[in-house]
């Protein structure tokens, strides 16, 4: 559960690690990943010039996933909400017509951006081929949307009998999925781009007493990855306590740490009480599994909706409270 991040997005800054864990489901998209704009550098990271992983990852974040991934997925959400079956399509006989969310940009600097990473050191074979192809359907995505979204936004469908509507659709949708596979596939590599460079700054972090802070930031962010990942990658009727608890515990520990590293820290304060948060959401979580306490039909109309979020004790919820995690740690540097 986007994830959702299911970007996140160099992870090593927590402003990088939200991407693929928002979830991936085309219904349920939730990827939001942050970079700093302190020289494109991601917050946290090492200072070193060179350091082009974080670069390239870097790249692939700020001008690729944060740009386009949840405003495509959000377009097909609102596309396929007013329909009785999407993979129909429109009928014509729709009570309430939504239309698409239009998307800004051509999708030409996430492609330029894809050539100058794939020309810098080190090569990443899969993750620059996840990239192309992410690049390509990300195109036929913006252009299959930029085609039709004047159509349903003047309601033009008023005045043909929806045929246009019905002709554009099976192009449409076939787009939507290739889109979604392709930015699964990314965002996976992404991922593992992002934990190596954690772990590589976790490492250079760890002993020197002026970088507590950024240690902190590090590993929370890297704790909290590891909760949303479990959900993420678990059906919710399935997710275990035994496997969870100890999870949050681990971050609640770092979160301790952070609080301590951030005390004479100018902006700290920002951060620290999303993670608190996020801390929240996490318990509330583990007690309505605990509990076995079900969604009301209300509750259950919500999840996996833009409200989700308001949901306690809902994957929607805890993603919710990671990317503002994100966010918010953006405002203390």
């Amino acid at each position: 559960m986007q994830r959702q991040r299911l970007i996140s997005l160099a992870l090593c800054a927590l402003l990088l690690l939200a991407a693929v864990l928002g979830c991936k489901l085309l219904s349920k998209n939730r990827n939001l990943r942050s970079s700093t704009n302190k020289g494109d550098r991601p917050a946290g990271s090492s200072d070193k010039s060179g350091d082009s992983l974080t670069q390239k990852t870097n790249l692939y974040i700020k001008e690729c996933i944060n740009k386009y991934s949840s405003r495509v997925m959000d377009s097909y959400q609102r596309y396929a909400s007013w329909m009785h079956d999407v993979e129909q399509g429109p009928t014509g006989r729709e009570s309430i017509v939504y239309g698409l969310y239009d998307v800004s940009g051509d999708g030409q600097d996430c492609l330029s951006a894809i050539s100058k990473a794939k020309s810098m050191d080190p090569s990443l074979p899969e993750a620059e081929g996840a990239a192309d192809a992410y690049g390509s359907a990300l195109k036929e995505a913006i252009n299959q949307i930029k085609a039709i979204y004047p159509y349903y936004d003047h309601k033009d469908y008023k005045d043909d009998g929806f045929q246009r509507g019905k002709a554009a659709h099976a192009s449409l949708l076939a787009a939507f999925k290739n889109f979604q596979q392709s930015n699964k596939s990314f965002d996976d590599q992404v991922d593992k781009l992002e934990d190596e460079v954690a772990n590589k700054n976790l490492e250079e972090f760890k002993n020197d007493p002026a970088r507590k802070y950024d240690y902190a930031a590090v590993d929370t962010g890297v704790k909290a990855k590891k909760i949303v990942r479990l959900v993420r990658q678990t059906d919710f009727s399935h997710i275990n306590v035994e496997e969870l608890q100890p999870l949050i515990d681990d971050f609640e520990k770092s979160l301790e740490g952070l609080k301590s590293a951030g005390a004479k820290k100018t902006m700290s304060g920002f951060y620290i009480s999303s993670c608190d948060d996020f801390l929240k959401a996490a318990k509330e979580l583990m007690r309505r599994v605990r509990d076995k306490k079900p969604f009301t039909g209300m509750e259950r109309s919500w999840v996996g909706t833009a409200s989700g979020w308001m949901v306690e004790g809902s994957p929607d919820k805890l993603i919710h409270q990671y990317n503002e995690m994100i966010q918010r740690r953006g405002m203390s540097i």
